[in-house]
């Protein structure tokens, strides 16, 4: 049986340690910066941050952390799936371009190919087939 690490291990590795990295930045930040006059405003309920303490705190710096990341991953897949687009209508492009040059260059390769095997000289020297 083959143990071995992984693609989808090393992708979760680096979303745990972006996660965790996101969430000790913002813990610090929530720590140094000053949030006494800071207030959120949403359908007409304000909550000041100076006023969250304890666990909340944990819960609102996981939840932001949490959308960051998810924020970055929609992003990339997002540039990815632009990028295989093009190269995929790029690609198909370029078949249809050679199929069109096929169709035009098609007779003319027929006539060359038939004077070709016409002028060529035979090589009687060659074994009757048995």
């Amino acid at each position: 049986m083959k143990h071995g690490f992984g693609w989808g291990r090393a992708i979760a590795t680096f979303l745990l340690l972006a996660f965790v990295a996101i969430v000790v930045g913002m813990a610090i930040g929530w720590s140094l910066l000053p949030l006494d006059h800071t207030t959120l405003s949403i359908d007409d309920e304000t909550i000041q941050l100076s006023g969250i303490d304890g666990w909340r705190v944990a819960l609102v710096i996981a939840a932001t952390g949490a959308g960051v990341l998810i924020a970055l991953i929609v992003g990339v897949l997002a540039v990815v799936f632009a990028l295989l687009a093009a190269a995929l209508s790029i690609a198909v492009a370029l078949v249809i371009v050679i199929a069109a040059l096929a169709l035009v260059a098609s007779p003319i390769l027929l006539v060359v190919w038939a004077i070709w095997r016409i002028a060529r000289t035979t090589n009687d020297t060659r074994p009757p087939a048995a």
